[in-house]
């Protein structure tokens, strides 16, 4: 499979040209690719699809990003985020697969891009009215192997769904696994979206995610299976969603159960005044709030949506949610703690203890310590933010030092260097994506009258 797998590298996704196709009128700035498996339960994420773009031109996804994404939106906030290195962007990618204006943006600005009109089906725009964002989507990328070597093995093309990154979703139904969401080999997670991002791969150290092995699953886990199953019977789901439809199913449910708003919410678990919020279209339930309601009264998840209250499945029963236990006990008096704590936080040896670290010195729970000594708790948190201070002002000292060193040596031999071979010299890769590092070799670059490429 090692060597298979370079054999995935196919840029063979495009029809023939002809002299219709490529009129002016059809001529669109990016590759015009399409989109993988609208109206079914593996549709295409838009963040896979724009990575999936990167790939096909021969890119890197943050170079998509910074020289044809951030020119085109020409928004200032991005423009900025380009200009630090593009953190800011990468670290919110997987909104952009949501309900959020993120998604509308991006899918908008995709659709022209690539001559496209339907990316918009690659997020969850249109559940917009009836889908809360809390705890919708994940931030960190995962991945079925199974289904990658399949389509691998099938010469499809090398896709992420976007049902993998939907929250509530942590198996593949297919293959009855656990989605994985950790490199097998540099044991890293990844975001939704990278600067290095490719389908199929570990945007870290480029490991093929398909080749892991997969043991047998033994037991069928019936909860996580059903939440898989309502989601991929929303997404391939048809006809109008509209919020009063909640209200409706909601109070169908109320009726059919003869009951009133205060039952139904203990049934369910939930603070009635939660419940009283949803059932007068005040606040909407998060996805897995109503997943919960739709098993428990066994409605398909759709219906529920559209106002409908139709028997969809058996109920499952859920296991019970183990309970966080606080394992920072507070065990001294609060005078002694006072004591203690007073004592390392004057002490200028303790400059490098957080006050996590403060808080385990002194048998202290920290938000115990936080409430009776918050005074206490913020001068030794200035003093580590000092510290971390410090320690970057000697890093990038010493930094500025080796860039001076090798540019130098590099000009002596008659070679003025680039980036990309300082950084290879120096062995330390985006090295220069550091503002203060940037900075100062451009003030090498400058005293000598030079430029980089």
């Amino acid at each position: 499979m090692a060597k298979e797998k370079l054999a995935m590298e196919t840029y063979s996704n495009f029809g023939i040209w002809t002299d219709d196709a490529c009129s002016k009128s059809n001529l669109s700035l990016l590759f015009s690719l399409e989109p993988i498996g609208i109206g079914f339960p593996m549709v295409e994420s838009l963040s896979g699809y724009i990575s999936r773009v990167a790939v096909e031109h021969r890119i890197t996804t943050g170079r998509l990003f910074t020289e044809v994404l951030v020119p085109y939106l020409d928004k200032h906030y991005l423009n900025e985020i380009s200009k630090r290195g593009g953190n800011g962007f990468f670290d919110s990618a997987h909104m952009m697969n949501g309900t959020s204006k993120a998604a509308v943006e991006f899918s908008n600005m995709l659709n022209a891009l690539t001559g496209n009109s339907n990316l918009q089906n690659l997020t969850l725009l249109r559940f917009a009215n009836l889908i809360s964002q809390r705890g919708l989507l994940k931030t960190k990328k995962s991945w079925c192997p199974a289904c990658y070597r399949e389509m691998f093995l099938s010469n499809s093309i090398i896709y992420d769904p976007l049902l993998w990154f939907i929250q509530s979703v942590t198996i593949c139904r297919i293959h009855q696994i656990k989605l994985r969401n950790i490199c097998p080999n540099c044991f890293k997670s990844a975001l939704i979206l990278e600067r290095r991002s490719r389908p199929g791969y570990c945007c870290h150290c480029n490991t093929w995610l398909g080749d892991e092995e997969i043991p047998t699953v033994d037991t069928l886990d019936f909860e996580r299976d059903m939440k898989a199953t309502m989601l991929e019977e929303l997404l391939c789901s048809e006809g109008m969603f509209l919020r009063s439809g909640i209200v409706a199913a909601l109070r169908s449910i109320v009726s059919q159960e003869n009951s009133n708003p205060t039952q139904i919410a203990r049934v369910l678990n939930i603070p009635k005044t939660t419940f009283w919020g949803w059932i007068t279209g005040k606040n909407l339930p998060s996805v897995t709030e109503v997943i919960g309601i739709c098993n428990k009264f066994g409605i398909n998840i759709a219906d529920f949506y559209k106002g409908h209250n139709n028997n969809g499945h058996a109920p499952v029963i859920f296991s019970r949610r183990i309970k966080k236990q606080n394992k920072d006990i507070t065990t001294l008096p609060l005078f002694e703690i006072s004591v203690l704590t007073r004592k390392i936080v004057k002490d200028a040896k303790t400059e490098s203890m957080h006050v996590q670290a403060l808080a385990k010195a002194v048998s202290c729970n920290k938000k115990t310590l936080y409430k009776y000594l918050p005074t206490l708790c913020k001068m030794q948190a200035a003093k580590w933010k000092k510290y971390l201070n410090k320690q970057k002002s000697i890093r990038v000292g010493s930094i500025k030092r080796e860039v001076t060193r090798v540019y130098m040596r590099s000009l002596s031999s008659g070679v003025v260097p680039g980036i990309k071979k300082l950084e290879q010299d120096m062995q330390k890769p985006a090295v220069f994506r550091e503002v203060e590092i940037k900075s100062h070799l451009n003030e090498l670059i400058a005293g000598r009258g030079c430029s980089t490429k």
